[in-house]
């Protein structure tokens, strides 16, 4: 079991996005923590896009796998993010994991619709986090 997630987990590039340094810091190691170890990082939503289209146009050989989100940052947020994906052909099946401080049922239902793959809702663990991403990774 750990080889397969060894293998799985060094190929899968993460792009993990929030406009507070301290947040990435922990999201990669929580990320880390899991096995998971091939992590970027962008500052907020506009930078986030620009790497994921810059991969797909150059046709990186490492592409980015799985985008974890943050909602709430200025400028384009996570959702904008989300939906800048999704109206991409070569990014609309992209994963995408959006973490909120809200349970806010209104804010669920706008990231639904907007065509998120899973939500975190703060606070959260290590484990949680990790098993979410395992089960996005296919694995």
């Amino acid at each position: 079991m750990f080889d397969r997630l060894s293998r799985m987990s060094s190929g899968f590039r993460i792009l993990v996005v929030d406009d507070m340094p301290a947040v990435r810091l922990i999201l990669r190691n929580m990320l880390e923590e899991a096995g998971f170890t091939d992590v970027i990082e962008a500052e907020d939503g506009e930078v986030a896009w620009k790497l994921i289209r810059n991969t797909v146009e150059t046709g990186d050989p490492k592409p980015i796998r799985l985008v974890i989100s943050d909602w709430n940052m200025p400028g384009m947020n996570g959702v904008d993010l989300l939906r800048a994906v999704r109206a991409s052909a070569h990014t609309r099946e992209l994963p995408f994991l959006l973490i909120t401080g809200e349970g806010d049922p209104g804010l669920l239902d706008e990231a639904g619709a907007a065509g998120v793959t899973d939500l975190v809702i703060k606070p959260f663990t290590s484990a949680q986090l990790g098993e979410q991403v395992r089960r996005l990774a296919g694995g």
